[in-house]
């Protein structure tokens, strides 16, 4: 079987990221779209006030842990969860390995 050959840095600058989900919905003004109702910001808050982060501070999400959180939170006119199943895939390091999201889990 023959290697795969390397991609150029054209090839590379060329590729386009594939999003999918309300994580990565954008408002056309530019600015992210995120859930009308959600308790995602007191799990955020939550997460400041009782974990704390590697430096001794309170934990932090990045802003895609965030919007992932918020999203993953949103709840219906009627309080009831927006999504029942998901899949959360990223790159090892990405920081799920050590945060909040690893060590609460997320009820499904």
């Amino acid at each position: 079987m023959s290697p795969i050959p390397a991609l150029t840095e054209e090839e590379i600058d060329a590729l386009v990221p594939t999003f999918l989900g309300p994580t990565w919905l954008k408002e056309p003004d530019g600015s992210w779209t995120l859930p009308e109702r959600t308790l995602g910001w007191q799990i955020a808050g939550w997460c400041a006030e009782y974990i704390n982060a590697e430096n001794g501070g309170p934990w932090r999400f990045t802003r895609e842990q965030l919007r992932f959180v918020l999203w993953w939170y949103a709840v219906d006119e009627n309080g009831r969860f927006v999504h029942r199943k998901g899949v959360l895939q990223r790159l090892k390091g990405w920081g799920l390995g050590q945060g909040p999201l690893a060590r609460r889990g997320l009820p499904g």
